[in-house]
């Protein structure tokens, strides 16, 4: 089970993105440093053992042993008359190679004794720390410098800190997770959830099928805190159309332990208000989050009573969030499925919709080119509707549709999040120039979760005022061409003719002017009218694959 909120904090394990709703390492990186044999003449290289990972491992370096050779003082001559031949004997110095530094586990150790102490309260604690303890391999360096340096619960709260190295310790505390609950759940009587496999594990409606609109897919567009595709989807309560949802109850779809609560104060251009996010371990390597519950159950808030974990402040000028975190033992509490966790939406709230997510800690990184830029939280979703039961899966895709009320069609699926598409203009973007404020850097060239085929230029700042422009794509030639096939090389693309559904036009025709420079570099032009006859930039900005 993770604590996603604890990294990158991602956690990684993310920072949680909150409007929208509200949203938005790689392989285990081991070096294993073979024994060397310092025998001279002969030079013995380190052995690195690279296992699957985004980051090349540095290269030790081994330095050739010179020998030296020492004469011994000529042996001083009897008083003879014949000189004794000076005995000179030759002495070979043995030059180390070169060997890694022993890294010393003794203050890592001593952390998580510390840990274990602290938390002696905590049944799970215990077979945590000693999960840990063992894990000493497999966390880098700097991870066990971070638990050194802030204690284990801190150094979760560092994590984003660690750049690739947060993926080993995340799984790794994940790992640790659910092997200290397995060992409290095998130790005691009191009723623990028992978690399976995730895909059918939820066999009840989060909220009242009557209350249910619709569904959004993952993918949704909202820039700008959302002008990258969502990792979530949407639940449309009734009367989401007018933005007027009585408050109905959030239910557990399935028995599980609370890992984290989140309060958020929002203030929107002067409008405040206040909600929560409840996550839930609820199978086998799987979260799931609600988000936008706009009261909490009586047994939750009690759980909040102490300081938070954290807290965070971010947005932009008339968009601002602060974000307090609680979990760890002061939210370890079973749920069972049917248990009201909450209530969303309320006349008194501007919550008109359910944001629900679901997490595999334990499959694949999605495919990003920049995966440093996201949470790993972002990383790991997957489509809730697919971990429901057959009967209730069915009935949810068919009511797939965007808040606007356009329905999805069958090729859109559950929608997807990353579109990164190497060497072609489809996929994330981001500013090449400082920006003020989370999310504005942000440009997405992707398809819609709706219209299988349909796309969206979403603009968080710069190129335009924020919005997204929809438009139909072609396969060929230069105007309205599919991203995926707008290469490097390719020249100048132009866009026009955006759906009424796009949030971006003011009412006068526009269009964009896009390039794919080489694999890293795009430029983008936002201009009045329509496409000509020949298209060239006056003054583009210029987007990179990787975020400043």
């Amino acid at each position: 089970m993770w604590y996603p909120g604890l990294g990158m904090m991602s956690i990684p394990l993310l920072v949680l993105v909150v409007a929208c709703g509200s949203t938005q390492v790689t392989e285990p990186i081991i070096t294993v440093v073979a024994p060397v044999t310092t025998a001279v003449p002969v030079t013995t290289g380190a052995s690195t053992t690279v296992m699957p990972a985004t980051t090349a491992v540095p290269t030790a370096t081994t330095s050739a042993a010179p020998t030296a050779t020492t004469a011994v003082p000529a042996t001083t001559a009897s008083p003879v008359t014949t000189a004794v031949p000076a005995t000179v004997s030759t002495t070979t110095t043995t030059v180390p190679a070169t060997t890694a530094i022993l890294y010393d586990n003794g203050p890592y150790l001593a952390a998580i004794d510390d840990y274990m102490d602290n938390n002696s309260s905590w049944d799970a604690a215990p077979g945590i720390g000693a999960c840990m303890s063992r894990s000493t391999e497999q966390l880098s360096t700097s991870a066990k410098d971070l638990i050194v340096r802030y204690g284990l619960m801190g150094a979760l709260q560092q994590m984003n800190t660690l750049g690739a190295d947060s993926l080993v310790f995340g799984n790794t505390w994940q790992a640790c997770i659910g092997e200290g609950e397995q060992a409290v759940a095998g130790s005691n009587s009191k009723p623990v959830p028992v978690l399976g496999t995730c895909e059918g594990s939820m066999t009840t409606l989060p909220v009242d099928r009557s209350k249910v609109m619709g569904v959004v897919p993952l993918g949704h567009l909202a820039p700008p805190s959302h002008t990258q595709s969502t990792d979530h989807i949407y639940f449309l309560l009734s009367g989401h159309e007018v933005q007027q949802v009585p408050s109905v109850d959030v239910i557990a779809p399935t028995s599980g332990s609370i890992v984290k609560l989140a309060n958020f104060t929002s203030d929107t251009t002067g409008s405040m208000f206040t909600d929560w996010q409840i996550e839930l371990s609820t199978c086998t390597n799987g979260s799931i989050r609600f988000g936008h519950v706009s009261t909490i159950s009586p047994e939750l808030l009690a759980l909040t009573t102490g300081p938070p974990s954290s807290c965070n402040t971010y947005g932009y000028a008339g968009y601002m969030h602060t974000e307090c975190n609680w979990m760890g033992q002061s939210v370890d509490l079973a749920v069972f499925e049917g248990d009201v966790l909450g209530t969303a939406a309320g006349l008194g709230t501007p919550n008109t919709q359910l944001d629900f997510w679901a997490y595999d800690w334990g499959g694949e990184l999605a495919s990003a080119i920049d995966l440093s830029a996201q949470p790993e939280g972002i990383l790991r979703a997957t489509c809730p509707l697919d971990w429901f039961s057959d009967e209730l899966r069915t009935d949810l895709y068919g009511m797939r549709m965007e808040n606007n009320g356009i329905l999805a069609d069958e090729d859109t699926g559950c929608g997807k999040v990353f579109q990164d598409v190497p060497g072609a203009a489809k996929g994330f973007w981001y500013a090449t120039v400082p920006v003020d404020g989370k999310w504005l850097d942000h440009l997405a060239l992707v398809d819609t979760n709706t219209r299988s085929d349909h796309q969206a230029i979403s603009v968080a700042d710069l190129v335009a005022d924020p919005g997204y422009w929809i438009f139909q794509e072609k396969d060929s030639g230069t105007h309205n061409l599919d991203f995926a096939l707008v290469s490097a090389g390719s020249g100048v693309h132009c866009y026009d003719t955006f759906s009424a559904d796009s949030n971006g036009p003011d009412g006068d025709p526009d269009h964009f002017l896009i390039e794919v420079v080489d694999d890293e570099t795009l430029r983008i032009e936002h201009k009045s009218g329509n496409c000509g006859t020949e298209e060239a930039f006056t003054s583009p900005h210029t987007y990179s694959r990787y975020q400043m």
